[in-house]
């Protein structure tokens, strides 16, 4: 049987970043997948934005359930929460680990750890 015929669109990310980024995920868990629309970003502008964004298709549609089950765990992952310099008093973002304003090694109030 044709591969198009067995295969079906998984996910649409939001940037080929993310495709690669999930289509790896994917691929350490003996699921295989087909990007499509990694090379139309070169297009902003002349193409609604909407027809560029990179899409995972399934191959194998016997991985279905177990694909849906990875995505949703990734995208229900636990991020790290914005946290406030001790000695500046700055918002910083939860992936930095050093205050973005003073350089301060960001602690992690439950456990004393670097972040």
């Amino acid at each position: 049987m044709n591969k198009i015929l067995n295969s079906i669109k998984l996910y649409t990310a939001a940037d080929i970043i993310e495709a690669q980024l999930v289509q790896k995920l994917l691929a350490s868990e003996g699921i295989t997948t087909s990007l499509k629309n990694e090379n139309l970003q070169s297009g902003v502008g002349e193409l609604p934005f909407v027809e560029m964004w990179p899409e995972l298709w399934l191959l194998n549609l016997r991985d279905l359930d177990r694909a849906r089950q990875v995505l949703n765990e990734f995208v229900n992952r636990n991020v790290a929460s914005d946290w406030v310099c001790t000695i500046c008093n700055e918002r910083n973002p939860g992936s930095f680990e050093i205050c973005w304003m003073c350089a301060e090694t960001s602690t992690d109030d439950e456990d004393n750890l670097t972040a």
